[in-house]
């Protein structure tokens, strides 16, 4: 490598590794905050909140932010202690591998969760800065075609890998009768498209979810007048309130806002739950 510009490219993977490592504390901040506010919360369609906090945040338990933060910290030590062909070499080829289930990711904030985290999307940004400049440090050396085949095959498994952890999370139809009975005993939720903790409670249901009929109150995600006028005649300040109601939509009990266990509203309600397998 030549000198001055291998003095340049280590500088750019600690500029953009240390930029990454902000990013990625930040998230890990605000995906255990309990706070549903954040300056990242840019709107209808943007927000780190719903992204952060929602079942698909984490992989076998952990939060992916936590996975991020690991990666910008080994590219950061790299660069400032093991700056040689070797080791730029294996931050790109990491880079490419992490790169899978980072995609998988931006997959599931546009089609599922129909919401944008822009700080995740900054950060695959960031990671193929990291690619590109570790890749032009390396020249006149290259990666090889073959060492990238194998970094590529390794991310699109470790992507499915993902998928299948998350498709197992709660198995389709599990909650279908439970979440039946409760919309038949008269419990409501009242909840927002754009309201990270109904996410979360929504994702305790799985699929059966639809089988709840959440009422939508704020017009951005498409309540009606006639949905918002029941929210505001409802005193729903908070979101998700679950209300349990007599036949005629009065109040017999309005829970304190926030996700509701599943063995919560099943003492409330009567509606008994799926034995465990």
């Amino acid at each position: 490598m030549q000198k001055n510009k291998s003095k340049s490219s280590q500088i750019i993977l600690i500029i953009l590794s240390i930029a990454g490592i902000a990013i990625m504390g930040y998230l890990v901040s605000l995906h255990y905050s309990g706070d549903s506010d954040s300056f990242c919360n840019l709107g209808e369609g943007l927000s780190c909140d719903i992204v952060n906090k929602s079942l698909y945040a984490k992989a076998f338990g952990i939060p992916f932010s936590i996975f991020g933060i690991l990666y910008f910290i080994g590219i950061f030590l790299v660069s400032i202690f093991k700056f040689n062909e070797a080791w730029l070499k294996a931050s790109a080829f990491f880079s490419i591998v992490f790169l899978g289930p980072s995609l998988y990711l931006s997959g599931i904030e546009f089609f599922v969760l129909e919401n944008i985290c822009i700080f995740c999307e900054l950060s695959k940004i960031l990671m193929l800065a990291i690619i590109t400049v570790a890749i032009i440090a390396l020249k006149p050396e290259k990666l090889k075609l073959k060492t990238i085949g194998v970094a590529v095959l390794i991310s699109i498994l470790s992507g499915f890998l993902i998928y299948v952890n998350h498709s197992r999370q709660v198995e389709p139809g599990k909650y279908t009768v439970f979440a039946k009975c409760l919309y038949e005993e008269g419990f409501r939720m009242y909840g927002s498209k754009g309201c990270s903790f109904c996410a979360k409670q929504r994702a305790l249901f799985g699929d059966a979810i639809h089988e709840i009929n959440e009422i939508e109150c704020d017009a951005r995600y498409g309540a009606t007048q006639k949905q918002i006028k029941l929210c505001v005649d409802k005193g729903i300040t908070h979101t998700p309130t679950w209300i349990h109601e007599d036949e005629d939509g009065n109040d017999i009990t309005k829970f304190p806002a926030g996700v509701m266990s599943l063995e919560d509203l099943s003492r409330a309600s009567g509606c008994e739950l799926p034995a465990e397998d």
